[in-house]
């Protein structure tokens, strides 16, 4: 599946996989850049490139294995 913006340049491909969603970003860009396309605000997640904790500058592109988990709070 493909998902695109209103002026349908492609900004990532996705794939379902059980119940997570592959993205990968067809162009370098940063996390804030993906996360705005997306959607999503990073007070309420963490994103992992590579396995490693992302800050929202760091750069992403195709090569990139990006996890994006919700921020859990206990008590």
């Amino acid at each position: 599946m493909v998902n695109a913006m209103e002026n349908q340049s492609i900004l990532y491909n996705t794939t379902q996989i059980g119940q997570f969603t592959e993205i990968v970003p067809t162009r370098k860009q940063t996390v804030a850049e993906l996360l705005e396309e997306l959607h999503l605000t990073d007070a309420y997640i963490a994103v992992l490139i590579d396995g490693e904790k992302a800050s929202l500058n760091d750069e992403i592109d195709e090569t990139k294995k990006i996890i994006i988990l919700p921020k859990l709070a206990g008590g």
